[in-house]
Parts: structure tokens; sequence; C-alpha cells
């Protein structure tokens, strides 16, 4: 079958037919395990910044810290939650970005491979 593939389309396109691809399903079931891969590290941030800040609250409330340290904890909590919302949207958008591409690249094999 490879010699026909090579007389027909050439030697590229026959190794373009021996690798993996990835099926649709395959495709889709990769986007859902890296959707849940993004909301783990989500929620395990989130936790550990609430954690932190839970016990810097409790911190202050047995020895209050003086004003200007507390306003800089603050600001580091706020920038800490944005920071995993910036890092799960990346990490979000370039799982969608692959999937697309994969479902691309499949539609492109299949056209191909009917010439």
């Amino acid at each position: 079958m490879i010699a026909q593939q090579e007389a027909k389309h050439g030697a590229g396109m026959a190794f373009y037919d021996r690798r993996k691809r990835r099926t649709f399903s395959e495709s889709v079931v990769g986007l859902i395990a890296h959707l849940c891969g993004t909301a783990i590290i989500f929620v395990t941030f989130f936790t550990i910044g609430w954690a932190v800040s839970y016990l810097l609250h409790w911190l202050h409330s047995i020895h209050p810290f003086p004003d200007e340290i507390f306003r800089i904890i603050t600001k580091i909590e706020v920038v800490v939650i944005y920071a995993d919302g910036l890092l799960c949207g990346v990490v979000l958008m370039a799982g969608a970005l692959r999937f697309c591409k994969e479902l691309m690249e499949d539609r492109r094999w299949d056209e191909n491979r009917d010439l």
C-alpha cells in the first residue's frame, strides 16, 4: 500500500500517512483533559493563596502588623489572584489553539487523501 501511495503522491505523502494523527475523539478527550488540568492548576493556586491570606489575617488579629506592611500584604494577595487567573487563561487558550490546530490538520489530511 505504501508503494502505491508513493507512486500516486510521492514519497512525502507516504511518510505523512504513516505518522500518528489524532482522531477527532482523541482531540476532544485531549481538550477535556487540558481543561481539567487547567481547573486543577487554578484551584491549587487559589487554595494556596487563600490559605496564606487566611494565615496572615489570623496572625494580624493576634499581633497587628504595621499599617504599611498590612497594605503591602493585601496588594500581594490581589496580585497573586490576578496572576493565577492570567496563568490559567494562557493555559486555557493554549489548549484551545492546540485543539483547533489538530482539527485543521485532520481536515487538511482528509482533503489531501482524496487526491
